[in-house]
C-alpha cells in the first residue's frame, strides 16, 4: 500500500486544527489555556509530518510548501490574534482612546514576521545542526504563555498587560523570527552526551522548571534557550 500521501494528510490536519484555533480565538468564548491544547496538537503534527515523510522517503517540494502554508495559520496568524487580544485586554488610559483603536493591529506584525521567516526558510538551504532565527512554533508557544499569564491576577499579569510591554514583546519576537541567529535544534542523530550537551542541558533544566513553575517557566526557558545557543555557536569559537 502506497502511503506517500500520509505526510501531506498530516500537514492538512495541522492546517485544519489551526483554523479551529483561529476561530476560537476570534469568538473568544473559551479560555486561552484550553485553546493552547489545540495549538500543542498542531505542534505535534508539525513535527510528525516531517518525521513520517523522512521514514517513507516521501519528501517533496509540494510537501514543503504545504507545510509552510499550514504553519502560517497555526503559528503565524494565531500569535497575531493572541497579541491583538492582549492589546484589547490592556488598559488604554496611557495611550488615549483614539490610539487604542489602532495600536492593537500591531499584533499582526508577528504574523508578517512569521510569513517572512517561512518564505525565507523555503528559499534558503537549511542546516540540520541549527535553526536560523526563532522557529514559528516556539514563538507561538511563547506568545500563548504570555497570553495565559496575562489572564491571571498576579503582579506579572499587570506588567504584561501594558501597551509598552506588549509592543516590546512584539519587537523582540519579530526580530528573533527574522534574524539569522543560530539556535539549537532538537533533532537527535544519537543520544550520546557528546555532541548533544546543549540539548541535554536544556532538557534537564526545562523539565523541572515546567513542573515547578508551570506556564510561568516558558519565557524563562526561551531566554535560557537563546543564551545557551549563543554560547554554543558563538562564544566557544571566539
Amino acid at each position: 500500500m502506497n502511503l506517500r500521501f500520509l505526510p501531506n494528510l498530516i500537514t492538512l490536519l495541522n492546517l485544519f486544527i489551526g483554523c479551529i484555533v483561529v476561530l476560537l480565538l476570534i469568538e473568544n468564548n473559551i479560555e486561552v489555556k484550553y485553546v493552547f491544547v489545540f495549538s500543542m496538537i498542531c505542534l505535534v503534527l508539525d513535527y510528525l509530518d516531517g518525521f513520517v515523510a523522512r521514514k517513507l522517503n516521501a519528501k517533496s517540494e509540494l510537501g514543503l510548501q504545504l507545510d509552510s502554508l499550514a504553519d502560517m495559520i497555526s503559528f503565524g496568524l494565531v500569535p497575531g490574534i493572541l497579541l491583538y487580544n492582549m492589546f484589547l485586554d490592556a488598559p488604554s488610559s496611557s495611550v488615549g482612546s483614539i490610539s487604542s483603536s489602532f495600536i492593537p493591529f500591531m499584533g499582526f506584525f508577528i504574523t508578517l514576521s512569521s510569513a517572512y521567516r517561512l518564505a525565507k526558510f523555503n528559499t534558503l538551504k537549511t542546516n540540520s545542526k541549527y535553526f536560523r532565527g526563532l522557529p514559528t512554533p516556539a514563538n507561538t508557544i511563547l506568545i500563548f504563555a504570555l497570553s495565559i499569564i496575562s489572564k491571571g491576577d498576579s503582579y506579572i499579569a499587570e506588567i504584561i498587560l501594558n501597551y509598552n510591554v506588549i509592543v516590546f514583546i512584539i519587537l523582540i519576537s519579530g526580530f528573533l523570527l527574522v534574524s539569522s541567529l543560530k539556535l539549537i535544534t532538537f533533532k537527535f542523530n544519537n543520544f550520546k552526551f557528546k555532541g548533544n550537551r546543549s540539548r541535554f542541558l536544556l532538557i534537564f533544566i526545562s523539565v523541572p522548571a515546567l513542573l515547578m513553575l508551570g506556564i510561568y517557566a516558558v519565557p524563562v526557558i526561551l531566554v535560557l534557550y537563546i543564551t545557551i545557543s549563543i554560547f554554543t555557536f558563538y562564544e566557544l569559537k571566539s
